[in-house]
Formats: C-alpha cells, sequence, structure tokens
C-alpha cells in the first residue's frame, strides 16, 4: 500500500508540472531606467531619476521610464520599455536635425514560485535621430545597437528582451516608445522543485489523514 501511495504521490506531482507547463502560473515585472550618453551638433543633454532629454535649436527630445507588473509565466509580451516625446518651437519653415545616443537599463522582477523572488538588470543601447523637425512635424528615427536580444535567468526563469518595435513620437503632440517583446520561460530544475514541493505536500496531507483515521 505504501508503494502504491507513493507511486499515486509522484504521479499526482508529475501531472500537475505537466498542467503548469501549458498554462501561467508565475508573474514577473520590469522597470526602466533610460539615461542619454550623447548628442550630435553641439546639443545638450540632462539624466534625472525618470529619464533623460537632449536639446538643440529649441527641440527637445524626451526620454521617460516606465513601469509594468503583472506580466505571465510562461509567455511572450510586447512591452514598452521607454517612452519618447519631441517638442520643438522652432517655426516653420526653420528644421533641426540632431542624433541621440541613450542606455536603457531594464530591471526584472520574478515572482516565484517557480523559482524565487529575485530581479536582474538587462541592458539595451540604441540611437535615435531627429530629421526635419519643426513646429507640428519631423521624422524620428531609431536603430538598436546589437545586441538588441538580451537574456537574463532571474529567480530560476529565463527572461529574454528581444527590443524590435519603436512608436514614433508626434511633434508636438503624442509620445512615441521603444519597445518590442519579452519572453518568460521557467527553468527545468524551478518546475522540478515544484513538483518536488507538490509530493512533499501531498505526502503531509496524506499522513495527516492516517493519523486521523487512527485515532478515531
Amino acid at each position: 500500500m505504501k508503494i502504491q501511495r507513493t507511486a499515486g504521490l509522484m504521479a499526482l506531482a508529475l501531472a500537475a508540472s505537466l498542467s503548469f507547463g501549458g498554462r501561467a502560473y508565475a508573474t514577473f515585472d520590469y522597470t526602466t531606467a533610460l539615461t542619454i550618453t550623447s548628442v550630435s551638433g553641439g546639443g545638450t543633454f540632462t539624466n534625472t531619476a525618470t529619464g533623460g532629454s537632449a536639446t538643440l535649436n529649441s527641440t527637445t527630445l524626451t526620454l521617460t521610464n516606465v513601469t509594468l507588473t503583472g506580466f505571465l509565466v510562461p509567455s511572450t509580451n510586447t512591452v514598452n520599455i521607454g517612452d519618447v516625446a519631441v517638442t520643438s518651437t522652432l517655426a516653420p519653415p526653420a528644421t533641426s536635425s540632431f542624433t541621440v545616443g541613450y542606455t536603457d537599463v531594464v530591471t526584472l522582477t520574478n515572482n516565484g514560485p517557480p523559482g524565487t523572488n529575485a530581479s536582474g538588470p538587462v541592458t539595451i543601447t540604441g540611437t535615435l535621430t531627429i530629421n526635419q523637425v519643426n513646429t507640428g512635424s519631423g521624422i524620428v528615427t531609431n536603430i538598436y545597437n546589437a545586441p538588441s536580444t538580451v537574456s537574463t535567468t532571474v529567480g530560476g526563469v529565463l527572461l529574454t528582451l528581444n527590443a524590435s518595435s519603436f512608436g514614433n513620437p508626434t511633434v508636438n503632440g503624442a509620445s512615441g516608445n521603444l519597445g518590442g517583446t519579452l519572453s518568460a520561460v521557467p527553468e527545468p530544475s524551478s518546475v522540478a522543485l515544484m513538483g518536488i514541493g507538490l509530493i512533499a505536500a501531498a505526502g503531509v496531507s496524506v499522513r495527516r489523514k492516517m493519523l486521523a483515521n487512527r485515532s478515531v
């Protein structure tokens, strides 16, 4: 009977582990820290706790940090890793063209189980180019530097950021964003530990029932 009970508990744990593999059972969060590293054409820039801004000829590009929570594991999510805004007081037909280098440190936080509660950073760099900007018009482009796909294991979950998209801001209007996809996959060891925990929990439950029956 003891062998049958142990086999049953192991089957229960295995089934639970397999079922978790097909649906979300944990979450992760992230926050970004954007800094401007260079500006061409004699422009100036400043960095603060909320992001950075670069100015040339009365045109300002602003990068703003973002914090987002509650992403599911396992999953692949479309993400925003920084807001981008451009303002200008230049009157047409005056124009302003310059480039801005930036660094984006994305801190990822795993909320276990599986794995443990932990945080770790990944870093993306790139260059934003502002062309022919005047009041109400202009072109903003972005190029991510290689490697634009970076991974780190945080608390037993492999998190992979692929910086692959850019939302173009409207001058003196709606902001755009740096973006891409963020994938989260639990490592086999984390799933195995979860299975062991299920076995232990099931074993404790069975033992309690046996002791309760004996006391009757």
